[in-house]
């Protein structure tokens, strides 16, 4: 789909670069855009990529061309497009809508453009925007129904790619315990826990403190215990923000944010929900009901050789994992952000009370 090039930031999002890509991707035929209202999305989110709401006006009427759109490019943060560039987030997400989203029954924005350009990493995507669903609020957290609606998504996607070779033909995919990947969530972990015990040491119980010391080296280990056989398509940021549920009828949920999907045990995308995206007091309540529902459906879905009890430890490990999360991004977050202060300081506590409540620290020894 890369007959239009990419455009230079914002303003290249012009109306003869949208007519252009937008007849390239097929959701034009005739129409002309003749304008575009441009409005920035998602600021102050610590987002790896720049997203631009586009209202758009044609010259015509033509069925099925969008009134509006979002566009998703390099992030121009020069710290987040480093880490972005280090770890190949937009080589993977246009992959995955180029390679994998027509091939699955998890809902998607619908894809209208998309281009990538290896030598200097600059990519474009123009999708569907999910203007009739109601978006996830990861500070809120979700009810039931929204819980279990989300990890039935979960379990169809996993259960869909369970150990599929045509995910070992794409190159673009890594691992999650890929060495770059790996290496660098050790050394930022381990440089930013120092200003993460500064500044938030006090909300956490020692034994969190004592179980992040021990944690540090060991980085590395629990990722490569989250990766090989059995593995399926991770999401690897499968949160409420990145989730919308349908308003009315059969629960079901569309998924956005694609870029740092990867290959992996299916336990490290459920236990990053469960723990990250429902209030302590009702993971609680409904994490063992959440488990089981999860594992039944990779079973009907076709998974065989997969116990529930290799499922708990899975899921116990990652827990555990999930807290090189709230250490890293707490530890280096600016401090003026206030809405990422907000989900992240709520994601903590979710964190450090999934851990107790898992006992996962004992899997770490």
């Amino acid at each position: 789909m890369d007959d239009a090039g990419i455009p230079a930031g914002i303003n290249g999002l012009t109306p003869g670069w949208l007519t252009t890509a937008l007849k390239a991707g097929g959701a034009l035929r005739e129409a002309k855009v003749i304008s575009c209202d441009k409005e920035i999305i998602g600021e102050g989110v610590g987002l790896m990529a720049q997203l631009v709401r586009c209202r758009l006006r044609y010259d015509r009427p033509e069925p099925g061309a969008p009134a509006s759109l979002i566009a998703k490019m390099p992030t121009q943060v020069e710290g987040n497009r480093a880490i972005a560039d280090l770890f190949n987030f937009y080589r993977s997400e246009t992959g995955f809508y180029r390679d994998i989203a027509p091939h699955t029954l998890v809902k998607t924005p619908a894809l209208y453009y998309d281009a990538f350009q290896p030598e200097t990493t600059n990519f474009v995507i123009l999708m569907e925007e999910v203007s009739t669903e109601t978006p996830g609020d990861q500070v809120q957290g979700c009810d039931q129904r929204q819980a279990e609606a989300a990890v039935r998504a979960l379990a169809e996607l996993h259960a869909a790619w369970w150990g599929q070779p045509r995910l070992e033909a794409m190159d673009w995919l890594p691992w999650n315990n890929d060495a770059v990947r790996a290496q660098a969530a050790q050394g930022a972990y381990m440089q930013a826990w120092g200003p993460f015990v500064q500044y938030f040491g006090a909300q956490v119980p020692k034994e969190i403190l004592d179980l992040g010391e021990r944690f540090a080296p060991k980085v590395i280990d629990v990722l490569d215990k989250l990766a090989g056989h059995p593995w399926t398509l991770l999401h690897g940021d499968f949160r409420l923000d990145n989730l919308f549920f349908a308003r009315e009828g059969e629960p079901s949920v569309t998924v956005i944010d694609w870029q740092i999907v990867s290959r992996g045990r299916g336990a490290f995308d459920l236990a990053y929900f469960v723990t990250g995206s429902v209030a302590p007091a009702d993971r609680r309540a409904w994490e063992s009901d959440l488990l089981r529902l999860y594992h039944s459906l990779l079973i009907s879905g076709g998974v065989k050789g997969y116990s529930f009890e290799q499922l708990l430890e899975d899921y116990r490990r990652s827990v555990l994992f999930t807290l090189l999360y709230a250490v890293i991004i707490l530890g280096r977050l600016d401090m003026a952000n206030e809405r990422g202060m907000a989900v992240f300081q709520t994601t903590l506590e979710r964190t450090v009370s999934a851990i107790l409540d898992q006992r996962a620290g004992e899997l770490l020894d």
